[in-house]
């Protein structure tokens, strides 16, 4: 699909769906008022430059909100990788004619849903006319606007492969629990030990990535290990990257299929097993 007939589906679905959009994707100035000002905006990268990687597990009563907010925006390309979901995840989808989707027939975790998605972007992003890679999750935990400090990070060095989003780097509006802060912290130290790196906040998921960083990353880890085996790639390709703050919101149903403990330490003892003796 070329840019011209996404954004004449974008303005047909607008018409008929303006009205639901969320009051939390109403965004201010610095973002946009709407799809006109992306348009017309002569921004150092255009939104028709960046595709917003979804990865969809089971999120039907959450998935169009987000969708929408992100159309409000003015962004016109976003790609949905439905992980096998068992629910009405893939009629919530048919709702909006513009999605890229990519449909596993089983539930296959967070890094393989991530690395189709990868590979679906090398493939077609440069006849799409893509020059970067939003990952942003399915559930509201991120806000869309937040992607201001991720373009203007770019914009301030252009020779920076990643932007990645932190909770931490400064006080912002995320409401982590105290147990969550802990396992991250543990985070911290396990990717510093493992990869080198040191990152305030190690496994958020909300990244911008240019379609080069895309092409060089590769993901082997199917669950959500693929966090720190992410981090660990970085390093191997010598990617520049840098942290901006950003804000991430939970509920009671996030935090229930978020990380745990347990989570924690499979993740310690797979990316070990995988460094040192794979």
């Amino acid at each position: 699909m070329t840019i011209n007939k996404n954004r004449e589906v974008y303005r047909k679905w607008w018409n008929l769906h303006e009205k639901r959009v969320p009051e939390r994707a109403v965004l201010n100035s610095t973002v946009s008022d709407g799809a006109e000002f992306w348009m017309k905006s002569s921004h150092f990268i255009k939104p028709s430059e960046i595709i917003f990687l979804i990865r969809a597990y089971n999120e039907a009563s959450r998935i169009a909100p987000v969708i929408e907010s992100i159309l409000h925006a003015g962004f016109i390309h976003i790609l949905v990788v439905d992980d096998g979901s068992k629910d009405d995840t893939l009629e919530v989808l048919s709702q909006f004619p513009i999605l890229h989707v990519v449909h596993h027939p089983f539930n296959r975790w967070g890094g393989a849903a991530l690395e189709t998605g990868f590979e679906y972007i090398r493939r077609n992003g440069e006849e799409m006319g893509i020059e970067y890679v939003v990952t942003f999750d399915a559930d509201g935990q991120h806000h869309i606007e937040d992607i201001p400090a991720f373009i203007k990070a770019f914009q301030k060095d252009p020779s920076l492969d990643l932007v990645l989003g932190s909770r931490f780097i400064v006080k912002t509006h995320s409401n982590v629990p105290f147990f969550r802060r802990l396992i991250l912290l543990g985070g911290q130290f396990f990717t510093l030990f493992i990869s080198g790196v040191w990152l305030t906040d190690a496994h958020n998921g909300y990244r911008m990535m240019r379609l080069e960083a895309v092409k060089k990353i590769r993901l082997t880890m199917d669950g959500m290990e693929y966090g720190s085996e992410f981090v660990d790639e970085m390093r191997n390709q010598k990617c520049r990257f840098a942290e901006v703050p950003v804000n991430v919101t939970y509920t009671e149903d996030t935090l229930a299929k978020g990380q745990h403990l347990g989570g924690a330490w499979r993740i310690v003892t797979k990316m070990l097993w995988k460094k040192f003796f794979n």
